[in-house]
């Protein structure tokens, strides 16, 4: 505040000084313009020249007065203004401490602005970079997300045909299940009197329990408990084919079922085809036999006072 008012106090006193000069200077010239005005005329009296010449000599004066007071001014403004003047140097001084402040001010302004230009510059550059990487990687997502519908559009195509497929194979399995239950008409049963000679079907071969003498088959297990039953448990591999061994077999029955017997069939559901192949030996042969649908978890157990099926 103190630096203002210095500052305003000499200003004001060039001001006053060059209004001075500036009024001094008017009063010259209309002193000038008066004693042009006032010189003597011919055709005057000589008491209008006298009070003439006592008016122009007070004018000189005050001129004179005026150029003097005016060059009193001019010294006074050229002490004001002379830098050695030991009143000022403290502001001279400090004039200059506040102009190099300011300059290094405005230095730090510039070198302020010019870093926060580039930091502008170089956040502009990274969000460039970044806006590219984004737009990148969504290209990326994109060209995924394509992929993943034209797979999910595959796969569900392919749901499509495996359904489709699913059905013809059920279809096609109901046919089958049809053309595979086998319906049979079994003549009535009849008693006999005659023993039994036990076969066994199963694993798609024919197992006798016995040969034509009475002894065990070689392709039987037999078990004997202590209430002289015996379980019967068939060797898979070890029985007899009715189409490789038709032969064998032609030879065999009849030799089986001599002295009064008669063929006593267990059949598993595994032989079914084995079964219809001994059949038609049987008729071929004439032979007479009864026969026994067993589930395939059923244990034949053999006895003297066992059941037995009866003839058809």
């Amino acid at each position: 505040m103190k630096r203002r008012l210095h500052a305003g106090g000499q200003d004001s006193l060039e001001l006053l000084l060059d209004t001075l000069c500036n009024v001094f200077g008017g009063i010259i010239l209309i002193a000038c313009l008066l004693a042009m005005l006032s010189r003597p005329r011919p055709e005057t009296a000589p008491v209008a020249e006298a009070s003439e010449q006592e008016s122009g000599i007070v004018l000189e004066r005050k001129v004179e007065q005026a150029r003097a007071e005016l060059d009193g001014l001019q010294r006074r403004r050229s002490e004001l203004q002379r830098e050695d003047d030991p009143s000022l140097k403290p502001l001279v001084k400090e004039l200059q401490a506040l102009k190099r402040t300011a300059e290094e001010k405005r230095q730090k302004i510039a070198e302020q602005d010019e870093l926060a230009a580039k930091n502008a510059e170089q956040l502009m550059r990274d969000a460039s970079t970044e806006i590219a990487r984004l737009r990148s990687r969504v290209q990326e997502a994109e060209q995924k997300l394509g992929i993943v519908n034209k797979e999910t559009e595959a796969a569900r195509q392919r749901h499509e045909a495996l359904k489709k497929q699913l059905a013809d194979l059920q279809l096609e399995l109901e046919s089958v299940k049809d053309l595979k239950v086998e319906k049979l008409r079994f003549p009535r049963e009849r008693q006999s009197e005659k023993l039994p000679a036990p076969v066994i079907v199963r694993h798609g071969q024919v197992f006798p329990l016995y040969d034509a003498e009475g002894r065990p088959a070689p392709g039987v297990t037999h078990a004997r408990s202590a209430d002289g039953n015996s379980t019967a448990v068939p060797l898979a591999g070890m029985g007899l084919m009715p189409v490789r061994d038709a032969n064998r077999l032609r030879e065999f029955l009849p030799r089986l079922v001599r002295g009064g017997r008669y063929l006593t069939i267990y059949v598993y559901p595994d032989s079914f085809a084995a079964m219809r192949e001994l059949k038609k030996l049987i008729f071929e042969l004439g032979l007479e036999y009864g026969l026994e649908i067993c589930d395939e978890h059923r244990v034949l157990v053999f006895g003297a006072n066992g059941a037995k099926p009866a003839p058809l």
